[in-house]
């Protein structure tokens, strides 16, 4: 064997290990973000579960847990980096009478692994 067919073999051997291991780093990430998404999911069901059995005259009025526009207490950095779920009604003005079907709109928002700010959504609707 010459040398040159060793250069070879070697040069193949790491651009082979190298893309494996690139392969490796990409899914990693994957698996990160799926485990990130799933757990910020969870927290908005859990959420939207606690709304949705409360009367509906309560749920966005000031002082409730879930009052319109401001942050659920209860689910600030819960499971996720700077995880913060905020409850708005896109269809309740505030100070006027609570409209029947309410409709009740949660938005999580954190940092992933990155560092980057994600946001998922999840809305329903509920009547008296």
């Amino acid at each position: 064997m010459t040398m040159v067919e060793l250069m070879v073999a070697i040069s193949i051997l790491l651009f082979s290990v190298s893309g494996a291991v690139a392969t490796q780093i990409a899914s990693k990430r994957l698996a990160d973000t799926g485990a990130e998404t799933s757990a910020a999911m969870a927290d908005l069901q859990a959420c939207m579960e606690q709304v949705l059995v409360m009367p509906v005259e309560t749920i966005p009025i000031a002082g409730s847990p879930f009052e319109a526009d401001q942050p659920v207490a209860a689910y600030e950095s819960l499971h996720l980096t700077g995880e913060r779920i905020v409850a708005t009604y896109p269809t309740y003005v505030v100070g006027a009478a609570v409209p029947d079907p309410l409709e009740i709109v949660l938005l999580s928002s954190w940092r992933d692994h990155g560092g980057r700010t994600r946001t998922l959504r999840l809305a329903c609707m509920k009547t008296r």
